[in-house]
């Protein structure tokens, strides 16, 4: 996936955030999709897909396997809006499960934008997350999802760059409150530069 690609995926799941006046962890994927008119039904597909997205006389549905864990149906929810919101729904073929470093663009950006929705970094920085525990705790991800996190944020930690866009900044800003009362590490992160995750 090229990067404005990736920035538009991102940036999506800031505005969502934003538009939503969403303020604390863990983000409800429930009421995101509830507010946005987007229906959530639990299934039991004939293959190993762990949910999907489509457009039935016009109202966007996500369909997720009824037998996976509550936390990684909260991300498979995530990834499908993010299929939805994206424009991806109708346009490709489309397939739901572990992310592979093979997996086409369409499905990079469905989980950059289910990631950065869930578990945004400035948040997590703010926060002091020092591991996949604690965005898994946090963020009520699996821990699977937490350990990809963790990776992106070690990497924005080596780089020491956050709250460079303006959408980012005002994210951590409607998140402030939370991070206050949230962090798991007593360092402020005031004193750490700005980042463009």
């Amino acid at each position: 996936m090229n990067y404005k690609e990736y920035q538009h995926s991102r940036d999506m799941a800031w505005r969502i955030l934003l538009d939503l006046h969403i303020r604390e962890l863990p983000v409800s994927t429930t009421e995101i999709c509830h507010h946005l008119g987007v229906t959530v039904k639990l299934y039991d597909p004939p293959d190993d897909n762990d949910g999907c997205s489509l457009i039935l006389n016009g109202v966007p549905i996500i369909l997720v396997r009824r037998d996976m864990h509550p936390p990684r149906q909260r991300f498979t929810t995530a990834h499908e809006l993010g299929h939805i919101l994206l424009g991806h729904v109708g346009q490709y073929p489309l397939i739901n499960r572990e992310p592979q470093a093979t997996d086409n663009p369409i499905e990079q950006a469905a989980n950059v934008f289910a990631a950065r929705l869930l578990a945004p970094a400035c948040v997590l920085w703010g926060c002091g997350v020092q591991s996949a525990a604690d965005i898994e705790r946090l963020c009520h991800v699996s821990r699977q999802a937490a350990e990809y996190r963790m990776e992106r944020m070690r990497l924005l930690y080596a780089r020491g760059r956050f709250l460079t866009s303006p959408l980012e900044g005002a994210v951590y800003r409607q998140f402030e409150e939370y991070i206050q009362t949230h962090r798991v590490n007593r360092c402020s992160p005031a004193t750490a530069p700005p980042s463009d995750e």
